[in-house]
């Protein structure tokens, strides 16, 4: 069985910015959860689009 490729999971809005960090050589994982607080200080499980492992920044695109 031949595995997804993570770009088959993608918008292409989120394609293009995956691009964009692959030309300037920045490494990325997608869809990673991670535990945040909500704005009424709930706890939540959130993937945002981009982590950018060397950086500790996340991205989500919008659009």
């Amino acid at each position: 069985m031949q595995k997804e490729s993570i770009y088959g999971r993608m918008t292409n809005a989120e394609k293009e910015v995956a691009n964009v960090l692959k030309e300037f050589g920045i490494q990325w994982s997608f869809e990673q959860p991670i535990f945040v607080w909500d704005e009424n200080k709930r706890p939540r499980v959130w993937a945002p689009d981009f982590y950018l492992i060397h950086f500790g920044i996340y991205i989500e695109v919008c659009g």
